[in-house]
């Protein structure tokens, strides 16, 4: 492989400011990135100045605000408000038992993950990813998008149930229902006002992206795949976030930032399969900066300069923004650890692309990891979970 690396400035380097405006759960997060540039080959060390950018402009004029919607969509965008005295929905232990066989096939590296919450915890985290993968599963089981937008309505009218209490007779409904219960319950145990924590906004946000990706629109800009991946990885990491009671600037930051991360390898992760689909997954704007010809590419999926180029720079920004996650990282909360772990096997993958010089094609990245299972034992005992340079 060649040495190379992503420099700061130069000729050959093409420099890009990465930018985002996210909104987090309680308030609007301005949340400026750092600079991300490309050369050839090589991720270089991303310096402590770099991660840490943003923490002078939000931390004097943000405070922990009272907890309210974060824009306005009506009275629905938290869990309604319910009388005290309901009906109590008795364990869905089938429904749970249906979550955590679905995690365990689909998202492997999400199941593991998941085993590092508290046991009483661990129902609702298989259930937040089981509901994941129903909706990222829609585009690929549907023959047309008019039939992937009618299950995406289901979706919407099965949560607005979720959180009245009456979820339909669906295995993944029926566990969310049962998490958001628990969590009210919890809340007016500890006499609290008996609404769960977890926001309906961050389920619809979820299906909303899902749902305009349902054509296979190739992103335009990176900036555009940076929000594709806020909303939909973003989201679920908030949700986590919410369901173990972590209130933390910090923590939505670094969520932030992981999530776009994770959204870009994921994609990256896939680029056989959305070969196969007639489906390009990097950015034009980046295609076109490096001549690289789709038509040809779905022709004939080879790895050429071209492709390792867009490829770098794709993988690059994905590089930094986990860079920064890890600068948010120094003193979050113990609940905050198993929900940010999911950064661990996109660390992995990243390092395995950089040592196949940045080839999406080579078979050997796209294999799971035998000793994944220790490494996230062993960082979560260190408690210190990436380990970007």
């Amino acid at each position: 492989m060649k040495s190379a690396g992503i420099i700061r400035s130069g000729n050959t380097a093409a420099q890009r400011q990465l930018g985002s405006s996210t909104l987090v759960r309680n308030a609007l997060w301005s949340r400026p990135m750092a600079a991300s540039t490309v050369a050839r080959r090589g991720f270089a060390h991303v310096h402590d100045h770099n991660c840490n950018h943003d923490h002078d402009h939000t931390h004097h004029h943000h405070h922990e605000p009272k907890k309210q919607s974060p824009f306005s969509l009506g009275a629905n965008t938290r869990s309604p408000k319910k009388k005290v005295a309901k009906e109590i929905m008795p364990k869905p232990t089938k429904a749970i038992e249906y979550c955590e066989n679905l995690v365990r096939k689909a998202d492997y590296e999400g199941f593991l993950c998941s085993q590092f919450f508290p046991a009483h915890q661990k129902p609702t985290q298989l259930a937040l990813r089981a509901f994941n993968i129903e909706l990222a599963s829609i585009r690929e089981s549907v023959s047309n998008t008019d039939i992937g937008r009618m299950r995406m309505q289901f979706w919407r009218d099965s949560l607005d149930k979720v959180f009245a209490g009456m979820p339909p007779q669906q295995p993944v409904a029926l566990a969310l229902a049962h998490a958001i219960q628990e969590q009210e319950l919890r809340h007016q145990q500890q006499g609290g006002s008996g609404d769960s924590e977890m926001s309906l906004i961050w389920f619809k946000r979820m299906i909303t992206e899902r749902e305009q990706n349902l054509s296979d629109p190739q992103f335009m800009t990176l900036a555009q795949m940076e929000t594709y991946c806020e909303n939909t990885f973003g989201s679920l990491l908030y949700l986590q976030l919410e369901s173990v009671g972590v209130k933390s600037l910090e923590a939505d930051h670094a969520a932030s930032h992981m999530a776009k991360a994770m959204g870009i390898a994921t994609m990256l992760r896939a680029f056989p399969f959305h070969m196969h689909q007639n489906r390009m997954v990097i950015p034009a704007e980046i295609t076109a900066k490096h001549n690289l010809s789709q038509e040809a590419l779905f022709r004939n999926p080879t790895i050429t300069p071209a492709l390792q180029d867009a490829t770098l720079e794709v993988a690059a920004a994905a590089h930094v923004h986990l860079a920064t996650a890890q600068s948010y990282m120094g003193n979050l909360p113990q609940e905050a650890l198993p929900v940010l772990m999911a950064g661990i096997p996109t660390e992995s993958y990243l390092t395995r692309l950089e040592k196949a010089d940045f080839n999406p094609l080579a078979p050997n990245i796209q294999q799971r990891e035998w000793f994944l299972p220790a490494k996230l034992w062993y960082r979560f005992r260190q408690g210190k979970l990436l380990h970007i340079e």
